[in-house]
């Protein structure tokens, strides 16, 4: 174990010598300086609507009641009193209003006396005719109903077994949706979106993922480098085996200690954990490469076909292993192939 250490120290020296450690070093340093500098931008969290609800029907309620309360990208809530209402427009707590009167319900499959529905909009609001149809696709369902049950008093006819296409027909000929809203403007108030503050994702941590792979091909590299000048002739099988090891070793290192440093800058979040174990599975990866390539019966340096092969791989690497883009967009057999870039697991 002494000389193991001893030639990881002697080696570690020698890494340092390699010109692609200083490049990744700056390269992730930079990489975490950028997104500590990098502004933030601000993006809408969500658009909020404002729901007032006068009518005390159990229908309405139910309907008030799912809105706000399914996922959509408008976030209904309810308000207390129009007042209420009025003020989160006018603060921009709410993007839209809607003020459901009473009796709506109750007269809704007479379209001659139904009240409408008031729609509160200011000049900045975003997309108010889409949170209608999203008000009046909760209140159809129980609108329907009512003109069914009124239409069947007034015509005596027989139900049919299956009458949803009967009955959207039946209510399209009774009403449709801009009939129920009357629209309001408030010409003096502003909406003053509700925003979030939002940083550009640099991928810090993918890069170093990245590295730490590719310091471990390079340790590769220098191993069948040191076995075409035959300087591992002398030595037993012990020793080549963990010369085949080491060279791997002492190159990720430094990268590990710098990916770290990196990382602690940027305020990513990270295990040292996954650090050092995805490391160990790239050194032993890459000195499996390397030692099969020093057991193929070759002729001239086998450095130069693991050389000419290094820089292919690598850009794979780098496209599949999701350095840059999201993993999830590709399909089914991209990310199959992605699992043989080990960046992809990191």
């Amino acid at each position: 174990m002494r000389l193991f250490f001893n030639r990881l120290r002697l080696s570690a020296k020698r890494s340092f010598l390699n010109p692609y450690i200083y490049g990744m070093a700056f390269i992730l340093i930079a990489l975490a300086v950028v997104s500590v500098a990098m502004p933030s931008q601000k993006s809408s969290a969500y658009i909020p609507v404002a729901i007032l609800n006068l009518d005390e029907d159990s229908s309405t309620e139910a309907a008030v009641e799912e809105l706000c309360g399914m996922g959509s990208i408008f976030d209904f809530y309810e308000v207390e009193s129009e007042s209420q209402m009025y003020s989160d427009l006018a603060s921009g707590r709410a993007n839209t209003g809607f003020i459901i009167p009473e009796d709506l319900m109750a007269e809704s499959a007479v379209i001659r006396r139904m009240p409408k529905i008031s729609v509160i909009t200011t000049p900045s609001s975003t997309l108010p005719l889409m949170s209608s149809e999203e008000v009046f696709m909760k209140l159809f369902p129980h609108f329907a109903l009512r003109v069914m049950e009124a239409a069947i008093d007034e015509s005596d006819v027989n139900v049919p077994s299956d009458y949803s296409s009967a009955l959207s027909a039946l209510f399209d000929s009774y009403l449709d949706s801009n009939a129920i809203y009357r629209l309001e403007s408030l010409e003096s108030i502003e909406y003053n979106e509700i925003s979030t503050s939002e940083k550009i994702a640099v991928p810090v941590y993918k890069f170093a993922g990245f590295f730490l792979w590719m310091a471990a091909l390079l340790g590769a590299l220098s191993y069948l480098n040191d076995c075409d000048n035959k300087l591992y002739v002398r030595m037993t099988k012990t020793g080549r085996f963990f010369m085949g090891l080491i060279l791997p070793a002492a190159h990720v290192i430094p990268v590990v200690v710098i990916s770290v440093i990196s990382l602690l800058i940027c305020g990513a979040p990270f295990s040292i954990l996954h650090i050092l174990v995805y490391s160990l599975v790239v050194i032993l990866i890459s000195f499996v490469i390397a030692s099969i390539i020093a057991a193929l019966p070759l002729y001239g340096k086998k450095s130069g076909l693991f050389a000419a092969v290094l820089p292919t791989y690598l850009i794979l690497s780098f496209l599949f292993g999701g350095v840059l883009m999201n993993l999830s967009v590709y399909s089914p057999i991209l990310r199959t192939v992605s699992m043989l870039f080990p960046p992809y697991f990191f």
